[in-house]
Parts: C-alpha cells; structure tokens; sequence
C-alpha cells in the first residue's frame, strides 16, 4: 500500500537523492548531483500555487510527483514539472498509482486539465499515453544553447 504525504521545503533533502538517482539513469541519462537535484526541488516549492506528493511504499521512499497551478484562459490547469519512482520499483504499476492519486487530489481542488514535458521513449511518453495524456500538436519546445 502506497502512503502520500503533500510535499514541503523540509522534504527537499530526502527527495534530492531519489531524484538524481532516478534521472541519472536511462532513458534521461543525466548528470543531477545530489546538490543539484536540492536546489531545482527547492525553487521548484518555493513557485506560488505549488502542489507534490511524496510517496512511501512500506515507508520507503518510492516516488514523487511535483508542478504547479497555472490560471488558463478556460480554467485552472497543472503543470507536471518532475514525477518519478525509484528505478528498482519502475515497471510495477507504483507510477500508475501515484498518477491516478494526483489526478484524484487535482480534481477535488478545481483543476481542469494536466500538462507537461517528457523525453520521448515508451518509459516516459509511451506512459503517459497509455493514461489517457495526449501530444499537443499545436505546441512545441524549443530551446537555445548560450
């Protein structure tokens, strides 16, 4: 049975290990250091209308999930902006749960409709789209390197 607990500052250092491990690994592949993963977690809080779950399977430490109310022209919208499982625990439906119980908690707060970014591969975009979560086509990131 998976226990949530709502997210706040103190829980920063907890999760700052999760993080970089999770997203240090395939499919992300990145470079998050402990120190760093904190920093992005903590500004991440600190973002009026913050909303994250932390999530415990047998008081482990399993995943978290973290964003933002926006307003939108037609409503209250979330944005995902991190959302992970502990990389030994992926694959036995723990994301799916916590998915479901945020999607629960959003819509009991007025929240309308869910966004976010995702690499594309069938761990990541293949998940949300097997949750109902479709591509925008009318939208499209674009970056630049300084």
């Amino acid at each position: 049975m998976l226990d949530y607990k709502e997210m706040k500052i103190e829980d920063v250092d907890a999760l700052a290990g999760l993080f970089a491990e999770t997203f240090n690994e395939p499919p992300w592949n990145d470079g998050w250091t402990k120190e760093t993963a904190g920093k992005r977690l903590h500004q991440l809080i600190l973002v009026e209308d913050f909303y994250g779950l932390c999530v415990y399977n047998g008081g482990e430490l399993c995943g978290l999930v973290l964003g933002g109310q926006e307003q939108w022209y037609d409503g209250m919208m979330f944005q995902i902006k991190e959302f992970c499982v502990r990389n030994e625990l992926r694959g036995q439906g723990i994301g799916t749960r916590i998915l479901d119980e945020l999607e629960e908690r959003l819509r009991q707060q007025g929240i309308s409709e869910i966004m976010l970014m995702t690499c594309r591969s069938d761990g990541t975009e293949g998940f949300y789209s097997r949750h109902g979560y479709t591509a925008d086509s009318h939208m499209v990131r674009m970056n630049k390197r300084l």
